[in-house]
């Protein structure tokens, strides 16, 4: 599977510029003086009338240059957001997955929920691969998770020829996969409910030779457990609440199938400005998790332990 662009390390174009009004009022009074030398002692005061127009003019050409950027931010997948993410979706014929019909006339009314940007611009990077009518793998993989908007991820495998087998991860629960979920992704690719055979109805993304079998990941349970050692002066609190939301953070970041738990990942996330060592004894070796697995953290239990020199 060819390994996708990491967007976040995607660098800032060229063309966004620094909002920076000095410069700009600067580079203003420079082109008065230069079309009129008389000016120059005019600019030199701070009360003057055309002074105050220069730094108006700076303050709007600063504005607009904003406005710029951010037009720009939201035409580049890496930095787009919103509706702007959605019109970029567009040009590739996607759209959101909703996980949740809204329904404003309901009491209490409900909200619509849709797919998180990440996983949505995950599938902008790969629509390119359903185009491809051989039945690659990352074809397969693309037309999994734009199934259904609670597919969390998804991997292929092809064990034999013309045999292959679809791993599904759902954003529910400890990501394990309902029957119905199974279902539904089965039909995408042509499939009987419980698999076993084609349904009726041709399938428009399964090349016609290939035996798919479409099933959930297995979860592999863990829990952490650890004591951190803190350095004098900060706030055991503060780093408690830090050490938690960088946990919180490596453990959704490996929330994927195939992604290992690696007590190096763990102590990073723990050690925090303001720790001085940490204990870490669960786990108390690295969980190897594989393609058709995804790890699941069942607990947390971080305690302070003193302070160290």
């Amino acid at each position: 599977m060819a390994e996708l662009i990491d967007l976040s390390k995607v660098p800032v174009p060229d063309i966004i510029q620094p909002l920076s009004f000095e410069q700009r009022f600067v580079a203003l009074k420079q082109l008065l003086i230069d079309i009129d030398p008389i000016y120059e002692a005019v600019v030199a005061l701070e009360s003057d009338p055309v002074t105050k127009l220069l730094q108006v003019f700076a303050y709007r050409e600063m504005h607009l240059v904003a406005q710029i950027n951010d037009a720009t931010r939201g035409n580049i997948l890496a930095s787009s957001t919103g509706n702007n993410l959605i019109a970029l979706g567009s040009r590739y014929d996607l759209a959101p997955l909703v996980i949740q019909a809204g329904n404003p006339t309901a009491v209490p009314p409900i909200p619509e929920i849709l797919e998180d940007e990440q996983s949505f611009k995950r599938r902008v990077q790969m629509a390119f691969d359903g185009l491809n009518t051989a039945g690659s793998i990352d074809g397969y993989i693309f037309f999994a998770l734009g199934a259904d908007g609670r597919v969390a991820d998804a991997k292929a495998v092809s064990p034999e020829p013309c045999e292959m087998v679809v791993t599904i991860l759902s954003i529910e629960g400890n990501g394990t996969v309902n029957n119905e979920l199974l279902i539904k992704v089965r039909n995408v690719f042509g499939m009987s409910a419980d698999g076993l055979s084609q349904s009726n109805t041709p399938s428009k993304v399964r090349p016609q030779g290939d035996r798919v079998t479409i099933q959930g990941a297995s979860i592999v349970n863990y829990n952490v457990q650890a004591v951190l050692q803190l350095l004098p002066g900060p706030d055991a609190q503060v780093v408690l609440a830090a050490a938690n939301q960088a946990l919180a953070l490596y453990q959704k970041e490996q929330r994927r199938l195939g992604a290992d738990i690696t007590r190096s990942g763990i102590f990073k996330a723990l050690h925090q400005s303001g720790v001085n060592n940490v204990n870490l004894i669960s786990p108390s070796a690295d969980i190897t998790v594989l393609d058709h697995q995804a790890a699941y953290c069942t607990s947390v239990n971080i305690s302070i332990g003193g302070i160290g020199e």
